[in-house]
Parts: C-alpha cells; structure tokens; sequence
C-alpha cells in the first residue's frame, strides 16, 4: 500500500510560508535539486490545496522553467495531480483531478491502489485536515537555516512524532523524516 507522505520547506520557527504566502526564502541550491529529483521518483501522485496548486501551475508548464529546469519540469508536469478546492470549477493543468471534498474512504482507496507513494508539497490546510483524519504516514520537513518571526504555521495542533532519520545539507537544510 502507498503512503501519504507530506514535504515541506519550512523555517527554523516552523512556518512554511511567509504571512502574504511568500516562499522566496527558500534555501535551494545545486544540491537540493538533486534531492527533489530523486524524491520526485518516489511519486505517484501529488495532492494539492487551491493556493499551492495555482503557485505549482503558474510556474512548472512555462516555457522558460521548462528551459531551465527541464528535469523537475517534466516530473512535475507529467506526474498525476489532485487537487482540494471547494471554490474552483476546473484544474487546467496537465494530469490533474479536481476533487471539491477530501473523504477519508476515498484517500485510503487511492493509497490501496497507488503504485508510488502519494504526496502533499505545501497546502498547510489539506495537511492539517489529512493530518485530522490519521492519514498522513510521514511528514518529510526540510528545515532552512531562516527565522520569519511570522507567517503560515504548517501546524496548528499538539502531535507526537517519531524521528526516522535526518540528513544535513551544505547549505545549512536539515531534512527530518518523522512518522
């Protein structure tokens, strides 16, 4: 059976997103493209919320991130998309469902029958409503050497993790797996 796993660039204060849902202090580098390559493999599918979805489909189909960016482009282009919205009407992006509602009956199917595992990048509300409903497996945090003071908190309720491993990179990221 698939998991549900979520990935998430977040600040050394936890937030995953700047308040006006800026990104731009994301830590990346030579390195860390390597690890979202590799990571990207691991995929069958990518869940989304509205915000995360419309910044992924306004970056990765363009002409010029194509050009410069031709590996993680094409994964992220071809791999199947679902995304969480109650307020949209259609999802033009290539290989995606639209889903108006998140059922728990209808996720555990999905990972039933998944090949890869399934993945959440950003979308802090369908984490926390996976996390609600217990069906999250791991929670892969890439922590960056940044303190926003504020911004949008991956989390906003207790819950007890289990460290599986953690990696440092040279530019000063920690990935830390918990289950």
């Amino acid at each position: 059976m698939a998991k549900i796993i979520v990935f998430n660039m977040v600040s050394v204060d936890g937030f995953f997103a700047g308040n006006d849902g800026n990104i731009n202090w994301h830590n990346v580098d030579k390195e860390f493209n390597e690890f979202a390559i590799k990571q990207l493999d691991e995929v069958g599918i990518l869940l989304f919320g509205k915000t995360t979805y419309d910044v992924m489909e306004s970056y990765w189909p363009k002409e010029k991130t194509i050009k410069n960016d031709p590996v993680v482009a094409g994964l992220m282009n071809s791999l199947p998309k679902i995304v969480f919205s109650r307020l949209m009407d259609k999802a033009d992006w290539n290989n995606t469902e639209l889903k108006h509602e998140i059922k728990k009956s209808d996720i555990e199917k999905l990972k039933q029958k998944a090949e890869k595992d399934l993945f959440i990048f950003g979308s802090g509300t369908i984490v926390q409503e996976f996390a609600k409903l217990g069906l999250v497996d791991e929670y892969r945090l890439m922590v960056n050497p940044v303190v926003l003071g504020a911004g949008k908190p991956l989390f906003k309720e207790a819950m007890k993790l289990k460290l599986l491993k953690s990696k440092q990179f040279n530019n000063g990221n920690v990935l830390l797996n918990y289950q």
